[in-house]
């Protein structure tokens, strides 16, 4: 009378996974948040190749700075090609031609403007130069300068970071 395989017959199996519409419906609303966040990671990407670029010229003045000090002579830091300073940059004790430090080629969207031509200290760690130095770092992509890093490098030879374009 009772058959118990007929009543498990009724219930309905548990079923796993998801259907098409839920899956259709969620790479949909994926698509949607990539397109809104898209323009928001292409600027972080361009403000962490600025930060990176800037930080490393940074890095390179102090250690030009402290070399001159320490070896009592004057050590350049000038563009491995000519005045594009794009195109990376070398450290040199100028006295023994000894090259310190080398930085590669910057990011494809990274721009360097109102640089010098060279920046070298003297044994006491100042600039040869009396003129304050600014090196620019901006967004090569826009004319605005939104994304921008300035370096300033005061005759003392101290360099700060600014946020924002040169003045």
């Amino acid at each position: 009378m009772n058959n118990p395989y007929r009543a498990m017959s009724s219930i309905p199996a548990r079923t796993f996974g998801f259907t098409l519409v839920e899956l259709v419906t969620v790479i949909a609303i994926i698509a949607v948040i990539a397109t809104i966040a898209m323009p928001d990671l292409s600027n972080l990407l361009v403000n962490q190749r600025l930060r990176g670029a800037s930080t490393d010229l940074m890095s390179s003045l102090i250690l030009a700075r402290s070399e001159a000090i320490k070896r009592n002579g004057p050590v350049e830091v000038r563009p491995v090609s000519g005045v594009n300073w794009t195109q990376g940059w070398v450290v040199n004790a100028t006295v023994s031609n000894e090259q310190l430090d080398k930085k590669n080629a910057l990011g494809p969207s990274v721009a360097v403007s109102l640089a010098p031509a060279s920046i070298v200290y003297q044994h006491n760690g100042r600039l040869t130069s009396t003129a304050t130095n600014k090196v620019q770092f901006s967004d090569n992509r826009s004319g605005s300068g939104l994304s921008a890093r300035c370096l300033v490098i005061d005759p003392s030879g101290l360099p700060k970071l600014i946020l924002g374009a040169c003045a």
